[in-house]
């Protein structure tokens, strides 16, 4: 597998959209937008240096709701990080948003794209070294894409990615890859990176024409453009230093945290932290809450006269629904505190938790659904 080590330095930004317009929705160990990344173990590509498309799974038993308007998802572009290995040479890339095959896996055919954008590049430059461009793609359709929400009317998966022509000059001299960071079971050697229990799944795909798809043991810097708020649960795990840096694993740490007490020696009993972002509502309100397992959509629509709140609860009409916490955003973001590491027994282990929570904008009255994310634990 790809052993180049990911410290790159950003050296550019292209901007296609109004960024505080949009909230990307990422599965990776720390927000990129907002933290310092320190625990990238590598830049890669899904297949090596064939032609391939990597692809994020948004699958219905892990996010529910993203992107969600009332019943459906809309998205507007995607945001990815590129590693460049040679600056000066523009790469050519495409987006792709696929539907779900029934048995699993991505639907590579073409009645299975959503939407295919071919022939996009990076940006010129005069720099020969070797750098980053942090890419923010709009679809430029007016109200994005819209497909049916997964986990609301079907419970379908779909995928969402950028597709890599093959580059036989990479990772050589020349070529397109993406930060990411690695599962403890990729057996890659990375000292840094992703942090989960065993049950783990593997988050991301390679899509490929000519071969069978395979899912792939890592998380990319890359995922859709929404206008909804997003919610991230975060694994913490004091005895670990994938991460590189104090802090919350928001990638598969999140989704899989591992509290068995195993091994005997530094047993394991993961924390939970939770964390809202919204670009579009900066300094709202902030509400947080869960339930046991997923519960049926709910829809409450208007509050008030004044007031709208836009998408579907999956942790209940409020009788299934725990109430955590009300807080507000700062430069939008804002964590809590769900279980301090160590307080959650291992008599849990196999119960699973449904986190969301809603981002009230107290300037225009409206307020939104985040995505509900599901805690295996």
């Amino acid at each position: 597998m790809l052993q180049i080590s990911a410290r790159l330095g950003a050296v550019a930004i292209l901007t296609t959209m109004a960024t505080a317009q949009v909230n990307p929705f990422v599965l990776y160990p720390q927000d990129p937008e907002r933290q310092t990344i320190t625990c990238t173990s590598f830049v890669g590509r899904p297949d090596w240096n064939n032609a391939a498309e990597a692809l994020f799974e948004l699958d219905p038993q892990h996010f529910r709701g993203v992107g969600d308007a009332n019943g459906f998802a809309r998205i507007f572009g995607i945001y990815h990080w590129v590693a460049d290995e040679r600056l000066s040479t523009s790469e050519t890339y495409g987006l792709v948003v696929r539907n779900g095959l029934p048995a699993g896996g991505p639907d590579m055919s073409a009645t299975g794209a959503f939407l295919q954008i071919g022939s996009l590049t990076t940006p010129p430059s005069s720099n020969t070294a070797r750098g980053t461009w942090i890419m923010h793609d709009g679809f430029n359709i007016q109200g994005g894409l819209w497909i049916t929400s997964p986990g609301l009317i079907h419970q379908s998966t779909y995928y969402v990615g950028i597709d890599l022509p093959a580059n036989s000059l990479w990772p050589n001299t020349d070529g397109h890859s993406l930060f990411r960071a690695d599962m403890l079971n990729a057996n890659t050697g990375a000292v840094f990176g992703e942090n989960h229990s065993a049950a783990a799944h593997d988050p991301t795909w390679a899509g490929l024409q000519n071969a069978p798809s395979f899912s792939t043991p890592w998380t990319y810097i890359l995922g859709p453009f929404v206008t909804t708020p997003n919610l991230h649960v975060g694994g913490v795990d004091p005895s670990s230093t994938r991460l590189g840096a104090p802090g919350a694993n928001f990638g598969m740490n999140g989704l899989y945290p591992d509290i068995s007490g195993l091994p005997t020696t530094n047993p394991r009993s993961d924390g939970i932290v939770l964390r809202m972002t919204d670009n579009l509502a900066p300094f709202g309100l902030a509400m947080f809450g869960a339930s046991l397992g997923w519960q049926f959509p709910y829809y409450h629509g208007p509050i008030f006269s004044n007031l709208s709140l836009i998408g579907y609860s999956h942790i209940g009409d409020g009788s299934q629904t725990v109430t955590i916490a009300l807080s507000t955003l700062q430069n939008g973001v804002r964590e809590i505190n769900f279980a301090l590491p160590g307080t959650i027994p291992a008599v849990f282990v196999g119960t699973e938790i449904v986190f969301q929570g809603i981002s009230w904008d107290t300037n225009t009255n409206q307020a939104e659904w985040t995505n509900a994310q599901m805690a295996h634990f």
